[in-house]
């Protein structure tokens, strides 16, 4: 029994500082499918929010990189209540429109007044968010993009489980190592009467039966 226990204790602790090695994170796909881990979806700003004037009969950009597979939101807001037209490419296809060629546009929406989008690259690249004006009238534009990130959150239990392995390990330890101590019990020394042959504890100096002195 006292070895069953030290084994677990020590597997415990070594298992607590593996987890602090690596991480807790390493037991995510674990708990995934477990159910016990939940998500949230986390915004980080590519381009905070801004204005982005446009004149009139003309066309204006802003340009950012984005990472291929990560999907982004933003919104566009016209001030005025006027149309503008929006649209999303990436740099070669950004110069071939500009020069009035044809274009592959990731994402286009002509006439716009308030616009919430989103999408996701298939490449990594500079990206542009084109803003065309075809009235005479300036405008000027809200404009703001966001990276989505779905982010798993692992509950406190399995968050600090490097550590609570740890401590049960050397509690689970200790107390094999204390249960396989023996007690040591001092049995009382037991001589005979030297006259009669009873026993005698070590520290009687008359004997119970003849009670004739032992010195």
């Amino acid at each position: 029994m006292r070895k069953t226990i030290v084994t677990i204790g020590l597997l415990l602790i070594l298992a607590g500082v593996f987890l602090q090695s690596y991480g807790s994170s390493t037991l995510a796909p674990v708990a995934t499918i477990t159910g016990l881990v939940t998500h949230v979806e986390v915004e980080n700003p590519i381009v905070p929010t801004t204005l982005v004037p446009v004149q009139g009969s003309n066309f204006t950009y802003v340009s950012a990189d984005l990472v291929a597979g990560t999907m982004i939101r933003g919104t566009v807001q016209v001030e005025g209540g006027r149309e503008i037209g929006f649209y999303v490419m990436d740099e070669g296809n950004f110069s071939e429109w500009r020069n009035g060629r044809p274009a592959n546009i990731l994402l286009a929406k002509p006439l716009t007044i308030s616009s919430n989008f989103t999408l996701t690259p298939n490449t990594s690249a500079t990206y542009f968010f084109i803003f065309d004006n075809q009235d005479r009238d300036g405008r000027v534009i809200v404009f703001n993009v966001n990276s989505i990130q779905d982010v798993t959150v692992l509950p406190a239990a399995i968050q600090y489980l490097d550590y609570e392995l740890f401590l049960v390990g050397m509690l689970l330890t200790i107390l094999g190592i204390k249960t396989g101590r023996k007690s040591k019990t001092h049995k009382p020394v037991t001589q005979k009467c030297r006259f009669c042959g009873a026993k005698l504890q070590s520290d009687q100096i008359f004997c119970p039966k003849c009670n004739r002195s032992q010195k």
